[in-house]
């Protein structure tokens, strides 16, 4: 596989939000976002901000085409203009032409896996990226999409994790946002009044 040199100081990252469930048609009833929502939405802000790229992906027909899908657009409009929408349609994203073009152009080695269930794609992308000598980065604590069912959710995640820290680095998402856009989260001032 091709691979591009690095460039910049750092190496660049590509965040991908994978989604591998299937949102309801029928309209979401306003709730507050949970944890995982909320930490993916700030992680995304501030990524946008940072003027990194972010790719999402639809796994199979996990999800309609990103304008007709509600999670989709609300993650899209969180992510802003420099987000890019694929539809995979292999067990991995190192396995998918379309990711693999995009994946050289943007000139990146390393990955960072954001997703809803941390499930199958997220899995065979990280062994992939393991095998191929590309480094991986999986947000073990949000979700760039809305989820439904939170337990199930947080279940499925927990399973995960254990496995996926064999073959990629689990990070936070208040850690990554850190390391990767260099603000930190919006800390009230602790200087001492005169």
């Amino acid at each position: 596989m091709f691979r591009s040199p690095i460039v910049h100081e750092r190496p660049r990252a590509i965040l991908v939000c994978i989604a591998e469930r299937r949102p309801p048609r029928e309209p979401r009833p306003a709730r507050s976002q949970n944890a995982l929502e909320r930490s993916g939405a700030a992680l995304l802000g501030r990524w946008d901000a940072a003027g990194l790229p972010t790719v999402f992906v639809e796994h199979d027909l996990a999800l309609q085409r990103a304008d007709a899908s509600a999670a989709t657009g609300e993650a899209l409009r969180a992510a802003g203009p420099r987000a890019t929408v694929l539809r995979a349609e292999g067990p991995s994203l190192l396995r998918d032409a379309g990711f693999v073009r995009l994946f050289e152009s943007l000139g990146g080695p390393l990955l960072i896996l954001l997703g809803d269930t941390l499930g199958d794609l997220c899995m065979e992308t990280a062994i992939d990226g393991f095998l191929a000598g590309h480094p991986i980065i999986v947000v073990k604590d949000a979700s760039p999409f809305p989820l439904d069912c939170e337990a199930e959710a947080l279940s499925k995640r927990a399973a995960a994790l254990p496995l996926l820290s064999c073959f990629a680095r689990l990070m936070g998402a208040e850690e990554l946002a850190r390391e990767w856009t260099g603000a930190d989260r919006d800390e009230p001032d602790r200087t001492e009044p005169d």
